[in-house]
Order: C-alpha cells, then sequence, then structure tokens
C-alpha cells in the first residue's frame, strides 16, 4: 500500500466518524489557531510601530543630556544641559551630520484669539530645521528661517485644529496670545497623526523667541539631527559620541539613541513577547496530540479484524503502520489546516474592528497573515499527529493475524 492510498483511507475515516474525528482534532485546532493569531498580532504590532516612526524619519538621532549617567563623584564640569552652541559645536566638528535642530518643549498651556481658545496644546520651540528633520508638511504658509531666529522674530506655525478652532480656516497672517506673547501665525502644519499623538494642537515657534521672550536661558530639552545621505546612522552615533565625550573632557553625561535603534528595540519587545505567547499556546498541540494518541488506539481496537485480514492476505508490518501513521498525521494535518483558517478569519476580525474604532491607526491594526509560520505549524501538526500516533501504528503492526481475526 503506497502513501497516496493510504491518505485516501484517512480522509474516508475522517467522513465516516466526522464528529469524533472533529473532537479528536480540537486540541490541534485551538493550538495551531491560537499560535497563528498570536504571530499575526505581534506581525501587526511590529508593522504599526515601523510605519509610525517612518513618518517621523527613523534614521533621526536624538541627543538628550542625562545627569545620571555620570559616575559616583563625577562631577559635571560645569555642565548643566544641552544649549544651542551644543548645536553649532556638533555641526563644526561632526562632518558626516546634514542638519540638527535643539528643541524645547514648553509646559502645557493654552492659545487665545480674542474670546477663542484652544486649551491642552503642545507648543514646541526650534530652529528652522525642525520641520524637515521630522517630516512635517505645510498646508498654508511657510516654514520657520533663519532670520526668525536671527530676529527672534514672533512668529508661529500652528497644526489644522488650532487653526480650524481660532481663525475659521484662515489662518495666515492673523494674531494668537500664549501667556502673554502675541504672536503672528506664518504657516499652517498638515496633520500627521502618530501613536496616538497628533500635530493638529501643535505650535511651533523659534526657539530664540521662546527662550528670550519666555522661559529665559539658552538651554534646550534635546537636540535631533540626522546624517548626511549614505551616511549609516550608527556612524553618525559614533562620531556624535565621540565629540560630545571631547566637549564633556570624557564625562558620561548624555545620552546618544535613534528612532532607528528605538524602533529596533521595541520590535524585539514585541517578538519575543510574541515567541513567548506562541510557545504558551502551543502547548495544547500536546493536548491535541494525546488526544489523537487516544483515539488512534481506539481505532487501533475497532479495526483489529481489519489489521488481522490484511495481514493474512500478506500485508507486511510496515504497510500496517504506514497507514496508521498516515492517518494520525491527516487528522493533526487537517486541525491544523482548519486552525490557520480560524486564525487568518479572526485576524481579518481584528483589523476590521480595530480599523472602525480608528484604534491604534486611522487604517486599524494589521494583522498580515504569517505564510511562513503557517507552514511551519502545519508541519510541526503534522509531525505531532505522528509522534503521537506512533504508539497506535506501532501496536497495529504487531498484531498477529490469527488472534486478530479470533477477537471479537
Amino acid at each position: 500500500m503506497n502513501l497516496l492510498q493510504s491518505f485516501r483511507i484517512a480522509l474516508d475515516m475522517l467522513r465516516l466518524h466526522k464528529l469524533r474525528a472533529f473532537l479528536t482534532m480540537l486540541g490541534v485546532i485551538i493550538g495551531v489557531m491560537s499560535v497563528t493569531l498570536i504571530v499575526m498580532v505581534s506581525n501587526g504590532f511590529t508593522y504599526f510601530m515601523t510605519y509610525e516612526f517612518k513618518k517621523l524619519g527613523s534614521d533621526t538621532i536624538i541627543i538628550a543630556y542625562d545627569r545620571g549617567r555620570g559616575e559616583r563623584g563625577q562631577t559635571q564640569g560645569g555642565i548643566e544641559g544641552l544649549t544651542n552652541d551644543d548645536v553649532t559645536y556638533l555641526m563644526d566638528h561632526v562632518s558626516v551630520l546634514d542638519v540638527a535642530a535643539p528643541i524645547v518643549q514648553v509646559p502645557a498651556t493654552k492659545v487665545v484669539r480674542g474670546d477663542r481658545e484652544v486649551s491642552s496644546i503642545r507648543v514646541f520651540a526650534s530652529n528652522e530645521h525642525f520641520s524637515k528633520l521630522n517630516r512635517l508638511n505645510l498646508v498654508a504658509g511657510r516654514y520657520l528661517e533663519k532670520s526668525d531666529m536671527d530676529q527672534r522674530a514672533n512668529v508661529c506655525l500652528v497644526g489644522e485644529e488650532i487653526r480650524d478652532q481660532l481663525f475659521d480656516g484662515n489662518a495666515l497672517g492673523q494674531y494668537l496670545t500664549m501667556s502673554g506673547i502675541t504672536l503672528q501665525v506664518v504657516g499652517v502644519l498638515e496633520r500627521l497623526d502618530i501613536m496616538g499623538q497628533t500635530t493638529a494642537r501643535d505650535v511651533l515657534l523659534p526657539i530664540t523667541t521662546a527662550q528670550d521672550k519666555w522661559i529665559g536661558g539658552e538651554t534646550v530639552s534635546m537636540i535631533t539631527t540626522r546624517p548626511r545621505p549614505g551616511v549609516p546612522v550608527t556612524q553618525a552615533m559614533d562620531a556624535v559620541w565621540q565629540a560630545l565625550m571631547q566637549r564633556s573632557g570624557n564625562r558620561v553625561l548624555y545620552r546618544v539613541d535613534s528612532r532607528e535603534s528605538l524602533l529596533g528595540v521595541i520590535n524585539r519587545v514585541f517578538g519575543v513577547a510574541g515567541i513567548v505567547l506562541a510557545a504558551i499556546a502551543a502547548l495544547s498541540l500536546l493536548v491535541g496530540g494525546i488526544g489523537i494518541m487516544n483515539i488512534m488506539l481506539v481505532s487501533v481496537t475497532e479495526r483489529t479484524k481489519e489489521i488481522g485480514l490484511r495481514k493474512a492476505v500478506g500485508a507486511k508490518q510496515a504497510s500496517v503502520l504506514t497507514q496508521f501513521l498516515v492517518e494520525s498525521a491527516t487528522l493533526s494535518l487537517v486541525g491544523g489546516l482548519i486552525g490557520m483558517g480560524i486564525a487568518w478569519l479572526l485576524g481579518l476580525a481584528v483589523t476590521l474592528a480595530t480599523a472602525s474604532v480608528k484604534w491604534p491607526s486611522p487604517e486599524g491594526l494589521p494583522t498580515p497573515f504569517p505564510v511562513q509560520a503557517a507552514i511551519a505549524a502545519s508541519i510541526f501538526s503534522a509531525l505531532i499527529g505522528v509522534v503521537f500516533g506512533l504508539y497506535p501504528a506501532i501496536s497495529a503492526a504487531k498484531l498477529d493475524p490469527i488472534v486478530a481475526l479470533r477477537r471479537e
């Protein structure tokens, strides 16, 4: 008996005992479905995070002052934070950098125009390169310019919600007030939604204006920069780190990261979490395997006369062993395929449901079907059937034909 004949017999047995076969496959169905669905959701979050970071540019390098990184007893050498001078220093001493922008995020406030106001806004102060580094587009007006920094101009860019609520859609040339400072709107930022945050309620003004007329001093919250085209991000980060260490006298006072490295960390977290959860879910495959072993032992008992008859007319032990192994593997494989089909439908439902509530993005959470993982799950489920069907198959193959024919 060849493998094709054994496979046909296995399918016939499934058709003859539909309910019993389904209950037997249930453990495998749940196991494969759980593993596949977890991988789909994990891949979906990874895809989502990658897509979100690309909106701002994954090649952006972020430099922050971190006093806590210094060794115990180490002095700061008069360095109390990042300043505008650090931007100039980096651009003069790190040739691989393209542009750089200092950033000060002013505490949340409200903007006012006449009797109208918008609260819970975000206020950023930076230079003319901020919009370029963060891939911000305009719907009207212009970006901040170097002349705005030099003149400490009272100008700003606003998000679309602020434009609509304060100016009824026509903001250019109009004035708004924040914390007693009056600013003229010279540009409107195109809405950009990133991980629950939106630029629609943002205000961007020149950093020199904010420092001289609002917050005082020259300290900045962070510096963002990026390498020149063709320069790897890691190479630029190393060059920035060396320059900062030279500036601080080899005192570890700074933290240098990139959106690319942050994205890698986040994706690794999602990957490890997905593997752990998938491994836990895969335990149900063992339960399914035990169920297959049990039903195959019952099948051997029920078909004892059939086995005896086949061996009496010349069937060899290897043929009987192959038949029962193929039946066991088919039972498990069909269960795995059903589980993958259910996982695909549930993944589609997750995408549609999250899209309807626009979480975590307006398009919902994508759940791409993991073809490689599905193939691996199918092979693994078939192997489960072979492993747990081995003992019943050996028992069937070793039956004495005379004893088997006499058994009631």
